[in-house]
């Protein structure tokens, strides 16, 4: 049956707009975190990110593994992912050390999705290096062997291109086993989608359904090709969603985070890049995804803040939307 997931507020794509200072901001998150668990998503996810979009906007944006760690205490049940994490953020054995702990946190909850970066100006103003894209997809292969060799390897030793570890001990090793999942999100066709295939547990898939469909299909041949079976990568589809049942709700909903802008301009980016509409609407968008494989739909919300007050989107969406997927 298919899964649900969401993510929490964190401030990256403006979602913790109007909650003012940090300890307020962290409260909110806390408290919506658990709401989310309460109401029945399967898993809950973080961006791993440290400007806000657009940069212009100066708003805060809180770390994915920190608040990944506070989150698993604050919970019990849920699922804990990062959609993704960079892979040249940290040092990959370094990351294998977080996870293993924050699994442990968890009780082993973790699911650890890592991507080759793309963020440049994020890249440039914390001083990191941002190689070419395929420099940057090799790193991010070496980050997923060091990842599975220090999760399972009592003296973990991987020779990469970029990433090397000797005789590594890593303790506590993770609670799952043999290791937590590693999910890649990639839409490299020659590349990225045969380093799914070769590494990683799971795909996530961040685009509309017509790429969907053509990727899919390109990871089942890549996975043909090196002989492993499709049917052992797990797919997610992961989109920005938008429930409206009334043209004056979605009009409430545009002047509420984008009260300066072009009403009709905002109106056509959602069109074109949100799944939106509704509750209907937004199932009968999202159902090919599940028809095609993917046995987890991520959603993101802008209202996610607000989770809580009994009518927000990540709520209707559990109440109305779900049950017509899993049906």
């Amino acid at each position: 049956m298919v899964q649900f997931g969401t993510f929490i507020p964190q401030g990256w794509r403006l979602d913790l707009v109007g909650i003012k200072g940090a300890a307020e901001q962290w409260a909110t998150i806390e408290r919506v975190a658990k709401k989310l668990e309460t109401i029945g998503y399967d898993s809950l996810w973080l961006y791993d990110h440290f400007h806000t979009v657009p940069k212009t906007k100066i708003e805060p944006t809180f770390e994915c593994w920190t608040t990944m760690a506070a989150i698993a205490q604050a919970t019990s049940r849920v699922r804990l992912g990062q959609l993704v994490t960079c892979s040249l953020y940290r040092n990959p054995a370094y990351l294998a050390k977080i996870a293993s702990c924050v699994d442990v946190i968890s009780g082993g909850r973790v699911d650890v999705g890592i991507g080759a970066g793309w963020k440049e100006d994020e890249f440039a103003a914390y001083g990191y290096d941002f190689p070419p894209i395929r420099e940057r997809l090799d790193r991010m292969a070496d980050t997923a062997r060091i990842l599975k060799a220090m999760f399972t390897e009592e003296r973990a030793t991987v020779a990469g291109k970029h990433f090397s570890i000797e005789g590594v001990v890593n303790e506590p090793k993770p609670v799952q086993t043999p290791h937590p999942p590693i999910w890649i999100g990639t839409q490299g066709e020659k590349v990225g989608l045969r380093m799914v295939a070769e590494l990683a547990d799971g795909w996530n898939h961040n685009r509309d359904v017509e790429s969907f469909f053509k990727k899919r299909d390109i990871l089942r041949g890549h996975c043909d090709k090196i002989g492993r079976d499709p049917a052992s990568v797990h797919i997610s589809a992961e989109r920005t969603c938008a429930i409206f049942e009334s043209e004056a709700e979605r009009n409430a909903y545009i002047e509420r985070w984008w009260p300066n802008a072009n009403r009709e301009k905002v109106l056509a980016h959602l069109e074109s890049n949100t799944v939106i509409g509704t509750v209907e609407q937004v199932a009968d968008q999202l159902r090919p995804y599940v028809e095609g494989g993917a046995e987890l739909v991520i959603v993101w919300f802008q209202d996610l803040a607000a989770t809580g007050s009994g009518d927000s989107m990540a709520e209707r969406f559990m109440r109305d939307v779900a049950p017509r997927l899993r049906g």
